[in-house]
């Protein structure tokens, strides 16, 4: 199904590898991409699909379920799956079809890719969006790129559910759901999230696991950088404050505010989004006391032209 030739699947690694992310246009047919979000529209016509949520704990152990109202989806881990599966076979196929993951591990060794998981959504516009996150904690699961691929057959400017991805210190990057297009980035160290829409948008993502991970390795790699900045003093050498583990939490204080806001675009108000703000906001006080000494340089343009100078192309992803 995947119209990706060996150069297009290698040029994507690449750009994926250097810049943590890749877009690439026309990855399946017009005619693939019809047949995809049909049978999505047939799994949300059977009421198969269910609200996006996830699950809230307050610092005192309390739990809230928090809702996104208008987003539906249906995934390959599902208990239900393999009975569905006779009335979606395209959606089965490409859940099957490891071209993805073979074609990226032949560019960056090291992911070894070996299996994936599908997850499909309808958005049913209304202002329907994700608030920024990430897709995974290093160490938490074997998952190393997400891939997602768009069926918005007549998407134009001001529809909205734009990918937005922040691949802090350097430019935020905005791209458009337009149909055939598949965007791809890294599951664990690309904060992203998705604008609000005001149309019905549906989009299918692809979670390209590798053969293992290690549950030890994500805090104990986040707890040796936090010690390098330390060390660095007042303003920490580029290097160090650009490791993988160290830009995952400076991005979350760093975008404060605007993680905060979409927050709150993605919820609607309650216990349950209360609970995710003042989550968010503890965080971020927590991680401010953390770099209280480089947070200064942070804010200096002279200091933020060096990292982004240095992060350029250098930058690891995976």
């Amino acid at each position: 199904m995947w119209r990706l030739s060996r150069e297009a699947m290698a040029k994507a690694a690449t750009a994926l590898k250097r810049n943590g992310f890749a877009v690439v246009e026309r990855a399946v047919s017009p005619e693939a991409a019809d047949e995809l979000r049909c049978e999505i529209e047939e799994l949300r016509d059977q009421k198969l699909m269910y609200k996006n949520a996830t699950h809230v704990v307050s610092r005192e152990g309390t739990k809230q379920y928090l809702e996104k109202s208008m987003i539906f989806e249906w995934d390959s881990m599902h208990p239900g799956w393999q009975a569905s599966t006779s009335t979606i076979p395209n959606l089965n196929a490409i859940h099957k079809d490891l071209t993805l993951c073979n074609g990226i591990s032949k560019t960056i060794e090291e992911l070894e890719l070996t299996s994936q998981t599908l997850k499909m959504q309808y958005n049913a516009g209304l202002g329907g969006c994700f608030p920024i996150h990430f897709d995974t904690d290093a160490g938490l699961d074997a998952r190393a790129v997400t891939a997602i691929l768009y069926l918005n057959k007549h998407w134009k400017p001001g529809d909205g559910g734009e990918i937005v991805l922040y691949p802090w210190p350097q430019e935020i990057v905005k791209i458009e759901p337009r149909s055939e297009r598949m965007v791809m980035f890294s599951s664990a160290n690309m904060p992203h999230r998705v604008m609000p829409s005001a149309v019905q948008r549906y989009c299918l993502t692809l979670w390209l696991s590798k053969a293992r991970s290690n549950p030890d390795s994500g805090k104990e790699t986040e707890k040796k950088a936090v010690q390098e900045v330390l060390r660095g003093g007042d303003k920490p050498s580029a290097d160090t404050m650009l490791q993988p583990a160290c830009r995952r939490l400076l991005s979350k204080m760093m975008l404060s505010e605007e993680w905060s806001r979409s927050i709150e675009e993605a919820h609607e108000p309650g216990v349950a989004r209360d609970m995710a703000l003042h989550n968010h906001f503890h965080n971020v006080n927590v991680l401010a006391k953390i770099f209280k000494k480089s947070l200064p340089a942070l804010h200096e343009e002279n200091y933020l032209r060096e990292l982004r100078a240095r992060a350029r192309g250098h930058l690891l992803w995976f």
